[in-house]
């Protein structure tokens, strides 16, 4: 088998084995169970998609990789969405009504800070940030490279960070 492209029985015995396995590799790191079978799942179907491409003696590999690879992703998207939450609790907390008032106010400065954006780099920084794609998939939609996404999103970072004068 070694060398082979994945068969159909392959497959379906890397899945009953490695399915518990890689669920709980996923949780470890992320905590949640919907957002674990979630990465499994799409990393699998990746396998499945690409069986040609990948080879049965190096399969296991990557299915641990490409769960880690996703599960640091998830990770890092959501850091950003608990630490916004923490500090919006915590403005909410501190400053009752008037707090809550202050948080309406910086999401309203921040959406229109968004709308100045260059319209592309709006773009892929909402497909990204807001409605959670993958820069591939992003990358892929407007046909440039991942570098590419990966460039817009500093810049719109960038650009908002000086606004809201905070640093790095």
């Amino acid at each position: 088998m070694k060398g082979e492209s994945i068969t159909k029985q392959d497959f379906e015995r890397l899945f009953r084995e490695y399915y518990s396995r890689l669920y709980y590799f996923a949780y470890d790191f992320t905590e949640d169970i919907e957002a674990s079978k979630d990465i499994v799942s799409e990393v699998f179907t990746a396998v499945w998609n690409n069986k040609e491409h990948i080879e049965t003696d190096k399969v296991v590999g990557y299915l641990f990789v490409s769960v880690r690879n996703q599960s640091l992703n998830y990770v890092k998207r959501n850091r950003l969405t608990a630490d916004y939450i923490d500090f919006c609790q915590m403005v909410a907390n501190e400053e009752g009504d008037e707090g809550l008032e202050l948080i309406d106010e910086r999401i309203a400065e921040l959406a229109r800070e968004i709308e100045k954006l260059p319209p592309r780099t709006r773009y892929i920084l909402e497909e990204c940030y807001f409605r959670h794609k993958k820069y591939k998939e992003v990358a892929d939609v407007l046909e440039i490279s991942t570098d590419g996404i990966k460039k817009h999103i500093v810049k719109a970072f960038s650009m908002l960070r000086t606004h809201f004068k905070v640093k790095k």
